[in-house]
């Protein structure tokens, strides 16, 4: 069964354009509020994604992501709002522990990418015994998992360098990433991205392999991440 995900704004035509936008594509619940968002998720769950507005009556966004961050911490958390400024997605990110954080109007092409790997991250988040016994037994691991132990190699590192609470993720195939590299391992070179959140690049996908330190823009074609370097 297909992972549910679950968008919650003030405003019907917002959550209607969603649902005309994406429900051929994944399984899509909505709610008008916080509150309802928080019995959807407590009555009709599981949920693997969260994506909500910033600005609503009684619980703005933060407040709902971070009640979620404590009562649901296995759903991955996306912000999409039409308050762009920096104190806000700081905010958001720290507060909330998002994964994500996108603008108003949001390009269909980047929703449906950044859903996408936050389903991946959900995964490789809540699945890990699944996942090592399929290894173990010699079947073959979906693409966005291979090299599962390397990955959580790097997650733990992760852990270690930044914070327990810090996520990792995998680079979209045609993402772009800003930060400084802070580990390079056997199969991943880790690049901090914000204070909580942090990119795991797959060396075999890199045209080079920046070191340790460099603070460098990670850009992906097709899978392919080139390298730009960047004053440290």
């Amino acid at each position: 069964m297909a992972e549910k995900l679950l968008f919650v704004d003030d405003e019907p035509q917002v959550l209607e354009a969603i649902q005309r936008l994406l429900r051929k594509t994944f399984q899509i619940e909505t709610a008008a509020s916080g509150s309802e968002a928080l019995s959807k998720l407590e009555h009709r769950g599981p949920f693997a994604v969260i994506v909500c507005d910033m600005r609503m009556p009684e619980m703005d966004g933060i407040r709902l992501l971070s009640k979620i961050k404590v009562d649901f911490p296995e759903v991955m958390r996306i912000m999409l709002t039409g308050n762009s400024d920096q104190e806000t997605a700081v905010r958001a990110v720290n507060e909330g522990n998002i994964f994500s954080f996108l603008t108003k109007p949001c390009d269909e092409e980047v929703l449906t990418k950044t859903l996408n790997a936050a389903l991946v991250q959900f995964r490789l988040a809540n699945h890990k015994e699944e996942l090592l016994e399929r290894a173990r037994a010699g079947q073959t691991l979906p693409a966005e998992t291979r090299n599962y132990a390397g990955f959580q190699i790097a997650e733990q590192k992760v852990r270690e360098l930044v914070s327990s609470e810090a996520v990792t993720a995998l680079p979209n195939k045609d993402g772009s990433y800003f930060g400084k590299i802070i580990w390079d391992g056997p199969e991943y070179a880790v690049q901090r991205l914000t204070p909580a959140r942090a990119i795991a690049h797959p060396k075999s996908h890199l045209k080079e392999v920046p070191a340790v330190g460099e603070v460098v823009k990670i850009e992906y074609s097709s899978g392919t991440g080139e390298v730009k370097r960047l004053e440290s």
